[in-house]
Parts: C-alpha cells; structure tokens; sequence
C-alpha cells in the first residue's frame, strides 16, 4: 500500500448509515485538512433511506467510483450503524482489485473490509470513523497516532491487554466487530480464517448472546486452522445472573483449543483504541501482549 502524501485526494463516503448533512463531519473534514489531504465527498454522501445513506445500489456505487478515480488515494467511511453487508453484491471486485487502496472505517463498515479482503486480498484500516471519533469534538490522541502511521506506511508494534494463554503466532489480522462479521457467516463474504490473527470486539450485547456467537465462530470451518485470537473490547455487555460474565464466554470458548490468546486488548467502541490494518501479516505474542505489524 502507497503512503498517503501531502495533498493527495481521499474520498469520503457513507457505505453504512447515513449522516444526512455536511455538518456532522465538519471537524473531521477540517481533520483531513489539516493532513494536507483534500476530501472529496461521494455523490450519495448526503443521500437517506431509513437509516442508510442512500439505498444500497447508491452507496456501492460511490465505494467503486472511489476505487475507479485514479486521483483518490484513499476512502474515509463517515459512520458505521448498519447497512454495509447490503451493499456487497454491487460492488465490482475487479476492479477494486486492480486498484487497491486503504479503506478506512469501523464497525460495520467491517463487513465491507471483510469482503474486500476475502475477494480481493485488499489491506483496509479498521478503527477509524469520521462521525464517531469526532463525536466529542477532538479526535483520541492514540487514535491519532495509529492512524496517521498507517496512512504513512509505517511498520509499528502495540502491546495492549492481558495475556489469557501463552503462545506466539504469525498470520494475516483479521480485526472486526463480532457481530458484523458473523452476519458474513454462511456468505461468498465470510473470511477463511485459515493461518489468520483474529481480533474481535463488540458492543451493547447480552451475554448469552455474545456466548452463542463465539461458539458459532468455533464452527467455521476454518476456524480449526485459526493461529491465534485476541479479544478487544466488550462495552456494555448486559448480563443476568444465569448469564455468566463475557470472561466466562471467553474461557468456555477457549475450551478444546490451544490457541494463545489475548484479552482486554484496546480495540473496540471505547473512546481511545488502537486502529489496525485488516489482512496485514502480523505476529503476536501473548506472553508479552503484544501485536507487531510485520508487513501491508
């Protein structure tokens, strides 16, 4: 993947949820900015179909023209919410393939990075979102800085959670939002998760159901071949006393395998979090917490 350089052009665009008007992104726009990046924004930025931003035709249509113009460098998702897997059959894969750049989103613009993973081999960064990051007005210093590495092409380390089993593994990262990439299961989309790094996080789940989806995960079949996983962050998990706690989810989950394994890792849908490259080939250690970026 190219650096992105002073005064290239990076799109903007809504795949997932619609945010209606300009002015919900203007302190990120002004972010972009004042990287020397010029945004432009998609034809159906602005477009709204019930809690999309345009209908689902619309909205692939502005992820392929990203990819088609030349003078874009990169594609910036404004908001996540939920929409994104609709999009999936109407985007032209060949010629996403032929044109690679970074996708940045998070959460369910996940379901868009898995299967441009999964059919084009496509490294996207996952962590970022315009809406959501500037929510408080300023953007998380950690946040910043992963970001910014990653649009300059650097190779960087991060140590972050608990180690949970011990073991040291290489593999490609795959990083999403459980639910988003369970939606995938069972879809041309779904990543094979052979040889993969697999970092997971959720959000305002029960946890009974957050059990139900990780033994759904341990029936993929690829998932026997998986190399090692690493739990991120888990907010506002609501539990019953017969729930159990996610740490239990975790542990049973864990059972019949020997996978090392990290927790509490700081990805998720938390103020401050680490933005990573999806499909880079990385090495974790679990004894030392610790996730290094070999290569994207």
């Amino acid at each position: 993947m190219q650096p992105i350089k002073t005064g290239d052009k990076v799109a903007i665009i809504a795949p997932c949820g619609q945010i209606g008007e300009m002015s919900k992104i203007a302190p990120a726009v002004e972010y972009l900015k004042s990287l020397g990046l010029q945004p432009v924004a998609g034809e159906h930025l602005l477009c709204v179909n019930r809690y999309m931003a345009g209908t689902d035709e619309q909205r692939a249509a502005d992820i392929n023209a990203a990819f088609a113009d030349d003078e874009i460098k990169a594609v910036f998702c404004v908001r996540a919410a939920a929409g994104g897997l609709r999009v999936l059959p109407y985007l032209d894969y060949d010629l996403i393939k032929r044109n690679p750049k970074p996708f940045i989103g998070f959460c369910d613009n996940a379901s868009v990075q898995l299967a441009l993973w999964q059919k084009c081999g496509l490294v996207s960064y996952n962590g970022f979102v315009l809406t959501y990051d500037f929510k408080d007005g300023a953007l998380d210093s950690l946040i910043k800085e992963d970001l910014e590495k990653l649009l300059q092409g650097k190779i960087f380390t991060v140590v972050s959670g608990q180690n949970l089993r011990s073991g040291v593994a290489k593999g490609k990262l795959i990083c999403s939002n459980l639910t988003t990439l369970l939606r995938l299961a069972g879809t041309p989309y779904f990543p094979d998760l052979s040889d993969k790094i697999l970092l997971i996080e959720d959000i305002n789940e029960r946890v009974y159901r957050l059990d139900l989806m990780l033994q759904q995960l341990k029936l993929q079949p690829s998932f026997k071949h998986l190399k090692g996983i690493i739990f991120g962050q888990f907010t506002n998990s609501q539990t019953d006393d017969e729930d159990g706690s996610v740490a239990d989810c975790v542990q049973d989950f864990l059972s019949h395998t020997n996978l090392p394994a990290i927790t509490d890792f700081n990805f998720g849908h938390t103020k401050s979090r680490h933005v990573l490259p999806l499909g880079a080939e990385v090495e974790m250690n679990a004894d030392k917490t610790e996730l290094k970026i070999l290569r994207y």
